[in-house]
């Protein structure tokens, strides 16, 4: 994968005031970074509790702190303090309900890099959260679980509802496909189960979990289950997210080796002509995908949805702004400069869905690219 060279804020002027609007997030979506964090939110009737976790992953960068804040809208330059700067890594913090929409923004700094990165969460009053997942005492910051381990539900004062989906769902289509992928107007529930307040629970089926107190509310919070995930290791798993880069003959060939090994490779050897690219294209490949389910897993696999495709596709994007409707993605490298707009669309599922607006004007640059894949030269 690419890597570019990203615009932070210096030490020295961390404490200049600065629009959301105008800062460039593509570190959010690149592994790269030294610092990234997750934040859950669970909106409750008087306050929003906020869980936390600052992931650090370079151990030249030190003496980091987190600051929040509120701030009513993009273009406000700053807001005011809700916790002051402290080093903890980890923890949680409240914040009061508003009538209207806020936004709450971490400011992480690093005393030692002279360094800083904005993250921020909008605090929707719709916002659809009665509840909240924990693993061994601790929360859940993802929206992904395993199925081998027990959970429970915290935030409750009665018995929960848990309905389980199996629908695969689709796999997103081409940025330049007039269509969208075809999703069931109504899902249909495959089980039903109740669990209590206090009570841990298991999750072995894989697919789509919906947490809720009343089935005929537009209230509850959802969860994916996978046994191979983020990073697909097994054989089985390997094929579904080739959809982009095969052609339709190829992709069946590769569904039908059903974990084949020899077979399977067979396929990959055709499609790159070459061991070597081969080797070269499944690792780049299969890393962009474990990418793709870290960043944007939402109600079905990562890789499946529109942010995922691209990203899996064209890569790292070099300029990534945020509004308060939609994400822009620029691409400006020496072999294409593209932009793709994903607009907010929210679910019950997914209050932070984002579908591509997509256009024909996508079809040239799109099997230019795939042919870098193809041939090894991405």
């Amino acid at each position: 994968m690419k890597r570019f060279l990203l615009l932070f804020i210096f030490l020295g002027s961390v404490s200049y005031a600065q629009t959301l609007r105008d800062i460039n997030y593509s570190y959010l979506y690149d592994p790269t970074q030294p610092v990234t964090l997750d934040i859950k939110l669970i909106r409750k009737a008087d306050a929003w509790d906020v869980f936390y976790k600052l992931q650090h992953r370079d151990s030249l960068v030190t003496g980091l702190t987190i600051e929040w804040s509120t701030r009513t809208s993009l273009n406000e330059k700053e807001g005011p303090v809700v916790n002051a700067a402290s080093p903890n890594k980890e923890g949680s913090l409240r914040v009061s309900v508003s009538a209207s929409v806020q936004l709450l923004v971490a400011k992480v700094v690093s005393a030692t890099a002279k360094q800083a990165w904005l993250f921020y969460r909008v605090l929707d009053p719709k916002y659809p959260s009665n509840g909240w997942l924990t693993s061994e005492g601790q929360p859940v910051l993802v929206p992904f679980v395993r199925g081998d381990k027990p959970y429970r539900v915290q935030g409750a004062d009665q018995p929960l509802i848990v309905s389980h989906y199996r629908d695969t769902f689709p796999a997103a289509n081409p940025a330049f496909s007039e269509a969208l992928g075809k999703v069931a107007p109504i899902l249909k529930v495959d089980s039903v189960f109740v669990i209590q307040p206090d009570q841990d629970f298991m999750a072995p089926n894989q697919g789509l979990y919906l947490v809720q107190r009343d089935t005929t509310s537009a209230e509850g919070f959802a969860f994916r289950v996978q046994h191979d995930y983020p990073r697909l290791t097994k054989l089985e798993s390997l094929a579904d997210p080739f959809i982009y880069v095969c052609t339709r003959q190829e992709y069946d060939r590769l569904k039908q080796t059903r974990g084949d090994k020899k077979a399977f490779d067979k396929v990959i050897l055709g499609i790159t002509g070459d061991a070597e690219r081969a080797k070269q294209f499944m690792r780049t490949y299969f890393r962009r995908v474990e990418l793709a389910n870290q960043f944007f897993t939402s109600y079905k696999e990562g890789w499946k949805t529109d942010r995922g495709m691209i990203y899996i596709v064209f890569g790292l994007p070099e300029e990534v702004y945020k509004f308060s409707d939609r994400e822009v993605w620029n691409y400006k490298n020496s072999s294409y400069k593209i932009s793709f707009d994903f607009v907010k669309s929210p679910t019950l599922f997914d209050p932070d869905n984002y579908v591509l607006l997509r256009d024909k004007k996508y079809t040239q640059t799109w099997y230019e690219v795939i042919d870098l894949w193809r041939n090894a030269r991405f």
